[in-house]
């Protein structure tokens, strides 16, 4: 892996170790969507909330389906908040480039076409963000509770919700099934 800049994580998997016991991030992978001095912004992608987006329909004022998507733990922030991870990028709608191949929105119209089936093949539906404040992520990179890792498309859309975080982990060489804390083990 190359070097990593710890004060700009935009565009990586933040991985929970095995040690940190935050309920809201234990055994967490986290994509940063944005970090700069002012802090950072993610989400959770390995959690789902509800299996299916249908008991929001009403509140999201979406009348039709065709494609159900189950609805992400993004994080504790602004749970009532939704936000869209798709690729490939799209200027269709009002959005965040994360990277060439991933970008973020909040925009409905996106939700409404995906299920519809005419929105982007590969998408990540989430409520809620994770934040730090200034200097905090830092901190806590300091204190040994994250693993970094380069965000991987396949990690995020097509491994399985309940591999992400050992895969996200073994893309960098990690087995977090060998990882021994004062804790315990994993």
């Amino acid at each position: 892996m190359t070097d990593v800049d710890i004060k700009n994580l935009s565009g990586m998997f933040l991985i929970a170790v095995p040690a940190l016991k935050d309920p809201n991030f234990e055994r967490s992978v986290v994509l940063i969507c944005d970090h700069t001095q002012d802090g950072a912004f993610g989400l959770v992608i390995n959690r789902i909330l509800l299996s299916s987006f249908v008991p929001l329909q009403k509140g999201l004022d979406i009348k039709d389906y065709i494609i159900d998507l189950p609805v992400y733990y993004g994080g504790p922030v602004k749970p009532e908040q939704g936000y869209i991870l798709y690729t490939p990028p799209d200027s269709y709608y009002p959005s965040i480039k994360i990277n060439d191949t991933l970008s973020l929105t909040t925009s409905k119209e996106i939700l409404v076409d995906i299920s519809m089936g005419k929105g982007p093949k590969k998408y990540l539906f989430t409520l809620g963000f994770a934040g730090w404040s200034p200097g905090q992520l830092e901190y806590e990179l300091m204190t040994d509770s994250w693993l970094i890792a380069p965000l991987d498309n396949t990690i995020l859309f097509d491994t399985p919700v309940n591999e992400r975080w050992k895969a996200a982990a073994g893309s960098i060489g990690v087995d977090l099934s060998r990882m021994f804390f004062r804790q315990g083990q994993v």
